[in-house]
């Protein structure tokens, strides 16, 4: 039998397309970088630049494209085994950005393969780590609704623990209720959830936790708020630490590794519901810390992973936190 993974990261992955300029001829040229993107994959990304055992359950196309994305993902470590080959094109994203480096997204993404994953792809193996990751746009229709909750099943099965990603797109779904109601029921799964202040808003109006409080009451909760203080609060309290000061090139992908900078902490730490690693509370300030550092690493350069190199700090951080915990 396979060894177990610490983290298995559900959901889409595609290529971002970057506009950029070339001034070495006239009239100025306009030229697109390709970047790796989808939250999940960004992430699993980020856990195996961390030295994480981590895997990406997906959907590419069988083209060129799609190959690149397997080879980029199987060079960074991450464990591909689960990632569909489709008939369908693979998804492909348009990013630009303003002048702080703050992202929007155009989606070319109809019926290509990171949305064209279903309940029969699904397997008992892919549910057999640690930790699985699955993010609210895997909810976006009822097909791609059924794959998900089929990937819990198998982690239910395989005893793991869930952290939900909420990264709330609003504009990718048909019908705002139907978004509310579909990420609440995941929502109320969640062992850990992660929520910006941008996510709380998009679901319910406003920044305030009261919606956790309402629909994820068991889970504990990693709370950023940009460029201010990130926040844990679970059974062990609260604990705040804020964010460190960094140029921005691009924002794209901040959220997603400050994700695998505090999962990998609690990997590290044997961090999960019912154990005292997960009541204490230097456990999730080294958790911000390393999640801090890894979004600072992640906004230094143009793409979600690219700046993600040289990953001493954030390894100290998480080093220390496992020789501190029995």
């Amino acid at each position: 039998m396979a060894m177990r993974l610490d983290v298995v990261c559900f959901g889409e992955i595609l290529w971002d397309f970057f506009e950029t300029r070339s001034r070495g001829a006239e009239p100025i040229a306009r030229e697109f970088r390709r970047e790796l993107g989808g939250a999940p994959a960004n992430v699993a990304t980020g856990l195996a630049r961390l030295g994480m055992r981590a895997a990406v359950v997906g959907g590419v196309g069988r083209d060129r494209f799609g190959e690149a994305l397997v080879a980029h993902l199987r060079n960074d470590g991450v464990d591909v085994r689960f990632v569909a080959r489709l008939p369908n094109r693979t998804g492909l994203t348009f990013v630009t950005r303003d002048a702080r480096g703050e992202p929007k997204f155009i989606f070319f993404r109809h019926e290509s393969a990171d949305v064209s994953i279903r309940a029969a792809h699904v397997t008992p193996a892919m549910g057999r780590a640690r930790w699985a990751l699955v993010g609210t746009s895997t909810l976006m229709t009822p097909e791609l609704q059924k794959a998900t909750f089929r990937f819990l099943q198998a982690v239910q099965l395989a005893r793991g623990h869930l952290m939900v990603d909420l990264n709330v797109r609003a504009h990718l779904w048909p019908n705002p209720r139907a978004m509310r109601r579909a990420i609440e029921d995941l929502s109320s799964r969640a062992d850990l959830i992660k929520a910006s202040d941008a996510d709380l808003r998009a679901v319910s109006g406003n920044a305030s936790v009261r919606w956790l409080e309402r629909h994820a009451p068991r889970a504990s909760w990693l709370i950023t708020r940009g460029r201010g203080t990130a926040s844990a609060i679970g059974q062990h309290g609260e604990v705040h630490a804020r964010a460190l000061r960094a140029r921005c090139v691009d924002a794209t992908g901040a959220g997603d590794a400050f994700i695998a900078g505090s999962l990998a902490t609690l990997v590290r730490a044997g961090a999960t519901p019912g154990t005292s690693a997960w009541r204490d509370a230097a456990v999730w300030r080294a958790a911000l810390q390393a999640g801090h550092v890894m979004g600072s690493k992640a906004v230094s350069k143009l793409g979600a992973v690219a700046g993600l190199q040289a990953l001493a700090r954030a390894r100290s951080v998480i080093d220390r936190v496992g020789r501190s915990t029995p």
